[in-house]
């Protein structure tokens, strides 16, 4: 069975539209489903437009307060039953008619997590996002040692078994996607990732305006780095103790050559790199015992 979760928040213009065309969407899927809403303290009509929709196979559930998009899969996530989880946002954004190709795709692929990565021509990503999503990918591939084409799409597929072993990394707010991906990455879970389309939003954003657009991405590096020490330490301590330690070396050689002298500067420098790299080691071997427990 697939349970499709769909966190809302003030989406009165664009949800009925949503979960009719999810629902007709999975009617052409050969197998059980259920379309599970949580609305996250919307303080527009999108409660009242819910309450319309009579649909046998959708489920709402309600936050009386706003607790935050990581909050709303979390609980769609527990109040949910099916095998298999989906979750996708209401803005109208993603192409929500491909959810029967990524299901097809994790069966086929026997994937943990089926991903649909905005990269098909012509996706409408705000030109006020890409830098910032541009980066946040760039230190993603380093720090996880791969090519990772869309680290925090909204549309995707996994299963309970995934959902439930991370559930006590996955954040509040915004981060939950990049979360999950990065997780089940750095832990040797099989996560494809299928091209999709992306469309222009329905209705105004507040995650990428302003200050809060300033104030999320250095969520999103602080979430990167955090889960990367979490899972993989001595991947993220290698690069600032190689560096440190190049420094160093380097510094040594220039002054041994025209001051025939050891300078203190580059001494600091590659001591400062093996002490990097050795703690980095340490922590690396505390995170395996930790996993062989």
């Amino acid at each position: 069975m697939l349970s499709l979760i769909i966190p809302v928040f003030n989406e009165e213009n664009s949800i009925e539209k949503t979960v009719a065309t999810l629902h007709t969407a999975l009617e052409t899927y050969d197998g059980d489903f259920e379309i599970v809403v949580v609305n996250d303290g919307s303080t527009d009509r999108t409660q009242e437009t819910l309450s319309k929709l009579n649909l046998q196979k959708l489920r709402i559930e309600t936050h009386p307060i706003n607790r935050g998009y990581g909050a709303s899969i979390k609980t769609g996530i527990r109040r949910s039953t099916g095998e298999w989880i989906a979750t996708v946002d209401a803005d109208g954004t993603y192409p929500l008619e491909d959810f029967p190709k990524l299901i097809e795709t994790l069966k086929k692929q026997k994937a943990d997590m089926v991903v649909g990565a905005r990269t098909k021509k012509g996706v409408k990503i705000p030109l006020v996002r890409r830098p910032a999503k541009a980066i946040i990918n760039w230190l993603a591939n380093i720090l996880c040692g791969m090519k990772i084409p869309d680290v925090n799409s909204g549309m995707r597929i996994f299963t309970r078994d995934l959902a439930k072993h991370f559930m006590h990394l996955y954040p509040q707010r915004f981060s939950f996607t990049m979360t999950i991906t990065l997780a089940a990455l750095t832990n040797d879970y099989l996560v494809h990732f299928e091209p999709i389309d992306y469309y222009k939003r329905t209705g105004k954003s507040t995650m990428s305006a302003g200050f809060n657009g300033i104030r999320h991405f250095l969520q999103f590096l602080g979430l990167i780095v955090r889960i990367t020490t979490y899972f993989r330490p001595l991947r993220f301590f290698a690069w600032p103790g190689i560096l440190f330690g190049l420094g160093g070396m380097a510094t040594i050689t220039w002054t041994l050559v025209t001051d025939n002298n050891i300078s203190d500067a580059g001494l600091l420098l590659l001591l400062t790199g093996i002490q990097i790299g050795l703690f980095g080691i340490l922590a690396d071997g505390v995170v395996r015992n930790r996993n062989a427990a």
